[in-house]
């Protein structure tokens, strides 16, 4: 029996875990649940539609009660839910997430729909954090249940609307499915591939639309009239100033980014509408800075706009995680879809606050299992501290931009801490309202690659530091078992994962690069020690060993290699000192009894000998100290 919602909500706000047995119940009922759906679910409107979520709880929590989801009222009794998917990974709460959702389901089967996004599989969830939070909370049986689980997700719905049909996905379009029906014979109940319809359903994205400069708009069109102040008012003064486009014509082009699947174009998506009767696509999957986002709508595209009703965008894209990863500063969006003409409503969100993750379950999953393969490196920001010095950084100027002297430097996010019954509280980050920042945010969007179009990249880099193959290959724990002869080759295949693995968990913005503030983060989420601005700075220059201005994962590689060497050298010294201590012992006891039975000229050669050793001890040590 599932547990009641409030009964759950109270538990998760506290951040207490619920019994292994209870998690798995809900997982296999919501299970049984959505594997008798179909691939594509017809909705009937009034619907209420949420985009990405990302393991922000409190967020989902705030957005329920906005929506009076708990209310229980008669005039919402018909309101559907529907989730397109990315329930896991980035954010700390994604066991939570997944968890509420699944029971929201149970109970209220026909009004709560979860589809499918791109992080619900094996391959994304275990290299983007998902599988490490929950090995830390629950198991990593647990995990392999959710994987089963996500395997049900349906992969489509078709809402229906008084102004038409909505087509709505996570990501978008694929070049081998035509209709509806292609989709509805789709085999979903399996591990997403690089290629292919279902990987295109879950990873491809509308072809990039181009800004270019606006003149100022009028002073008409930044006037709010007292008796509208609703969202719908704001989506159309938007939509008023939207920049001029560039039509892009290809229907189908590489997906370069994401380095899977396609960007599909307007015509791509015209056809689509036309041949299946549709009004329009809805879909998550990317990160937008004002929560939700219109494609293909400006008036440079309705020369090629084939649809009969061309009053509304042809694609939207909704992102329900404000403030995404407490880095981005972003809005979050929920669209309402009603049962009446026009119904049509965007919603957006500020994040809420979030208490940290508890020590324990940090402690206990993901620095753990850091320390248990990489045992040289310390878990705390000691590690940065002896980069540092290993790399003779001195410490920055908290004013100064460490790259170019700029005193305007953006600063970085900051947070501050407060008490509260649930444990620390996050405050929302201040805005940075400056336009280096907003160009800064655009170029920082979360387009993620797929992990296999990453391998091949991160491998080229790692193949310099990879040990061969040998017998003591799969002992990796063993510090003397991981010295290769080539002494540049020190990792074993274990020890990298880990590495890029952390390097991933640092990079928020998947952008191969680390930054100061995504450093602060990494410290603040994992290791629980808020650092200020200045040792942000100093610590991404003690990681950045070529010096070239960017911490890449060759350099997380080199300072691992060096804290490594370092670690061998005083292991061996302190190997040498304790085989020492054990010898002299032994070696003062034999010595005794031959000076008892040995003669007077035998005690004299024997004490000569000694001082001679002790003269060669003193000088040989001597040497090596110089």
């Amino acid at each position: 029996m599932a547990p009641a919602l409030p009964d759950l909500r109270r538990l998760f706000e506290a951040q207490e875990r619920i019994p292994t047995e209870t998690a798995l119940g809900i997982i296999h009922d919501a299970l049984d649940l959505m594997d008798m759906e179909p691939n594509v679910l017809e909705i009937q409107a009034p619907v209420v539609v949420v985009g990405d979520l990302h393991g922000q709880f409190f967020d989902l929590l705030k957005m329920l009660d906005q929506i009076e989801f708990f209310s229980n009222k008669p005039e919402h009794a018909d309101r559907k839910l529907l989730f397109l998917g990315d329930y896991v990974d980035r954010g700390v709460f994604s066991c939570e997430v997944m968890l509420f959702l699944l029971c929201m389901k149970i109970h209220a089967p026909n009004r709560v729909f979860l589809l499918r996004g791109n992080h619900e599989c094996e391959a994304i969830s275990s290299f983007y954090g998902f599988r490490l939070e929950c090995k830390a909370k629950y198991g990593l049986s647990v995990y392999f249940h959710f994987i089963e689980c996500f395997r049900s997700l349906p992969l489509a719905a078709i809402l229906d609307a008084p102004d038409g049909r909505i087509f709505c996905v996570h990501a978008g379009l694929s070049p081998d499915l035509d209709t509806i029906a292609d989709i509805q014979a789709l085999n979903r109940r399996q591990e997403p591939a690089t290629s292919g319809p279902l990987c295109d359903l879950l990873w491809s994205d509308p072809v990039p639309e181009y800004e270019v400069e606006l003149p100022p708009p009028d002073e008409d069109d930044n006037r709010t009239p007292p008796e509208e102040t609703s969202t719908s008012y704001q989506t159309k003064t938007r939509l008023k100033k939207r920049p001029s486009i560039v039509p892009e014509t290809a229907r189908w082009s590489p997906n370069e980014v994401r380095g899977c699947s396609y960007y599909y174009g307007c015509l791509a998506v015209y056809s689509f509408l036309n041949r299946n009767n549709l009004l329009c696509i809805l879909r998550a999957h990317e990160l937008q800075d004002e929560g939700f986002l219109f494609h293909f709508s400006s008036q440079a595209y309705l020369p090629l706009d084939t649809r009969p009703d061309t009053s509304f965008p042809p694609v939207i894209t909704l992102f329900s995680a404000p403030n995404y990863c407490d880095e981005y500063n972003n809005l979050g969006a929920m669209m309402y879809i009603s049962d009446a003409p026009n119904g049509f409503d965007v919603e957006q969100l500020q994040a809420t606050r979030h208490p940290f993750p508890r020590r324990y379950a940090q402690s206990e999953g993901m620095w753990s299992l850091f320390e248990a393969t990489l045992p040289y490196i310390p878990p705390s920001t000691q590690f940065f501290e002896e980069m540092a010095e290993l790399n003779d950084v001195g410490a920055v100027p908290v004013d100064m931009d460490e790259t170019t002297g700029d005193t305007s430097r953006t600063p970085l996010r900051r947070y501050s801490l407060g008490a509260s019954a649930v444990g620390l509280i996050l405050d929302e980050p201040v805005a940075i309202d400056t336009p280096a920042s907003a160009a800064k945010l655009k170029r920082r969007r979360s387009s993620e690659r797929h992990p296999h179009a990453l391998n091949p990249e991160w491998d080229a880099i790692t193949l310099e530091w990879k040990q061969g193959k040998s017998p003591t290959d799969n002992m990796s724990s063993t510090v003397d078992n991981l010295v290769s002869p080539d002494q540049s080759k020190l990792f074993s295949t274990k020890e990298l994962e880990m590495l890029k693995l952390m390097f991933t968990l640092m990079d928020v913005d998947g952008d191969m690069v680390l930054q100061p503030d995504e450093i602060a983060r990494f410290i603040e989420r994992i290791l629980l020690e808020p650092i200020s601005d200045e040792k942000a700075i100093l610590y991404t220059k003690a990681l950045d060993c070529n010096k070239d201005g960017h911490v890449d994962l060759s350099d997380l590689l080199e300072c691992a290699a060096k804290m490594k060497q370092r670690f061998q050298r005083q292991k061996q010294h302190t190997k040498r000192q304790w085989t020492l201590w054990y010898l002299a012992p032994l070696f003062a006891t034999a010595l005794a009894l031959v000076w008892l039975k040995a003669g007077r000229a035998a005690r004299r050669r024997l004490a000569c000998f000694l001082l001679l050793c002790m003269g060669l001890l003193y000088g040989t040590r001597r040497r090596l100290m110089l």
